[in-house]
């Protein structure tokens, strides 16, 4: 369904692919659409058949000197034959220039903003970006990274660590405190008073 068919492109000896250029686009109006914003598609299989079937009828190849309309791929959008912008339009017709997106990176900050106020107005639903959560982290100097958590340890674990001659007087306070504030066991803390 995807290929625009052009008449450079088709084996014009290929019963199959001699009208294929012919078989799509075809403008179709009613009333106040007469001017054709409508187009038929035929499925390529369908297209190969009626193309096979106006050779065998006797109809002669198409001769692009004889032409007075050229095929105009869609000048914006998917390159399909579904692309109703896609049109027969008269030979010496020029090629609209291509529409080029400007990328928001280029954009101004203010510019953005319009930019996607256009598409809420529009009806596009576009959130506001979610704004990272806060969490509150303290950060004690002394117990970063924890050396020992006498909660975790027996009362002769963490009477022994006190004891030991390579702790030092800090570590020796910052346990204590960790012990008074968390469990409070009295064989610790009677141990190491004052």
């Amino acid at each position: 369904m995807g290929k625009i068919w052009r008449i450079e492109d088709i084996d014009p000896n290929n019963p199959e692919e001699r009208f294929l250029p012919a078989l799509q686009f075809i403008p179709v109006g009613f009333g106040s659409d007469s001017g054709g914003r409508n187009r038929i598609v035929f499925p390529e299989a369908l297209a190969r058949a009626i193309s096979k079937h106006m050779t065998e009828a006797g109809c002669p190849p198409m001769d692009p000197a004889l032409a007075t309309k050229k095929v105009m791929r869609p000048y914006r959008g998917e390159q399909h034959q579904l692309n109703a912008m896609g049109t027969w339009v008269p030979v010496d017709e020029e090629e609209p220039e291509p529409v080029v997106i400007q990328d928001p990176a280029t954009m101004t900050v203010r510019e953005r903003e319009a930019q996607i106020e256009r598409l809420r107005y529009m009806g596009y639903r576009i959130n506001e970006p979610e704004e990272p959560q806060r969490t509150a982290r303290v950060v004690d100097a002394v117990d970063e990274p924890p050396q020992f958590d006498p909660t975790t340890h027996t009362v002769t674990e963490v009477n022994a660590y006190l004891r030991d001659s390579k702790t030092s007087d800090l570590e020796r306070r910052r346990v204590l405190y960790a012990e008074r504030k968390n469990k409070a066991r009295p064989g610790i803390l009677k141990r190491h008073q004052g």
